[in-house]
């Protein structure tokens, strides 16, 4: 699979939809890591956020935010040579694989 110029996920900026994603990329991408981050007892997401679904108060906490961050940060690190995860840069809810400009 090419990640050069690849989306993501986008029109959003929810931690309910990037998070989610985002994991989803990490799968393919890192799968070690990924596997690091679902092996835990308790995962990357607590079950009864799952259970309670996007209303739920966690995915605006700390504890998501520094998961978000984390995995922005995992995701750029296995971005291709010459490329950046990250939002695009013609459209802050287009976040995916993008070649650095100049």
């Amino acid at each position: 699979m090419s990640l050069k110029n690849q989306s993501v996920i986008s029109g959003t900026h929810r931690s309910q939809d990037l998070i989610p994603a985002f994991l989803g990329m990490v799968s393919e991408v890192a799968p070690a890591h990924y596997e690091g981050l679902v092996v835990t007892p308790f995962g990357p997401i607590p079950s009864y956020v799952l259970e309670t679904g996007d209303d739920s108060p966690w995915w605006d906490s700390e504890e998501a935010r520094f998961l978000l961050e984390m995995l922005f940060d995992l995701l750029d690190e296995h971005a291709p040579e010459g490329y950046y995860f990250g939002a695009h840069p013609g459209d802050g809810s287009d976040f995916g694989f993008w070649e650095m400009q100049d």
